[in-house]
């Protein structure tokens, strides 16, 4: 019974703080001071120094927590009696709707800790981990097959009957595209428009490089006639002087 009773203490924090550290905790380290932090490490504004003149001690900034120090002491929270930097204890008196009002939060006391209750909805976008999570489901790309409808697909598997969101009844293509019969038809005859296109701009190219290849060969051709023939001028020079010479 003995250990049950030392290790339920030892599972109990020993301190407190003013707002709950796992609101403060969710942003506390970012280098800047948010909504539902006290104060924030190397940032000068802080909501520190209120506390302190609220209470009447002395604080500073908790960087562990973003909350302020010191940290209230479990050992003498409960005894309906406020003291040191505890903002409220049970019938003892309570700033934490006064505090709340110099911070810009809604603030109740919570009685379990001698601090302060957030009563404003904390945003779920608040928490970064929920924040990064919704950017790769918004930013992941869609896999068609896959027979889930993600971004940018009207329908999943293919080959499906789907219903489009005028509500007309179409069927999923390969593309995860719901089409009714009509855009199917017009689709197709676009395909084939588009493939026959292709085909004559095929032959065009074909042809004008043919073409570009015969003249090469005819000017490689016409090039090697006229070296012939200067060749063979140049022969007959030498033969011509040869003549005069001997005859001479």
């Amino acid at each position: 019974m003995k250990k049950i009773v030392l290790l339920l203490l030892i599972l109990i924090p020993a301190v407190y703080a003013q707002l709950s550290w796992d609101v403060t905790d969710l942003r506390c380290g970012d280098g800047k001071l948010d909504e539902f932090e006290l104060c924030e490490k190397n940032v000068d504004k802080n909501w520190c120094d209120e506390l302190a003149d609220l209470l009447e001690i002395d604080t500073a900034c908790d960087q562990a927590h973003c909350t302020c120090a010191p940290r209230v002491n479990r050992a003498f929270c409960g005894n309906d009696k406020r003291e040191g930097v505890e903002v409220c204890d049970g019938a003892g008196d309570n700033f934490c709707e006064e505090y709340g009002n110099l911070i810009g939060l809604k603030l109740s006391c919570n009685p379990d800790t001698c601090g302060c209750k957030i009563d404003d909805a904390v945003p779920a976008d608040y928490n970064p981990l929920i924040v990064d999570e919704l950017e790769q489901q918004a930013n992941a790309r869609a896999v068609c097959g896959d027979k889930e409808i993600g971004r940018g697909e009207d329908c999943d598997p293919p080959n499906t009957l789907c219903t489009k969101g005028t509500g007309e009844a179409g069927v999923c293509t390969e593309f995860c595209e719901c089409l009714t019969a009509e855009e199917l038809v017009a689709l197709e005859t676009e395909n084939s428009e588009t493939e026959r296109n292709e085909s004559a701009e095929n032959q065009i190219g074909a042809l004008e490089n043919e073409t570009v290849v015969q003249d090469e060969q005819l000017d490689l051709l016409e090039e090697e006639t006229e070296e012939k023939e200067i060749e063979q001028k140049g022969f007959l020079a030498r033969l011509w002087e040869w003549i005069i010479l001997v005859f001479a």
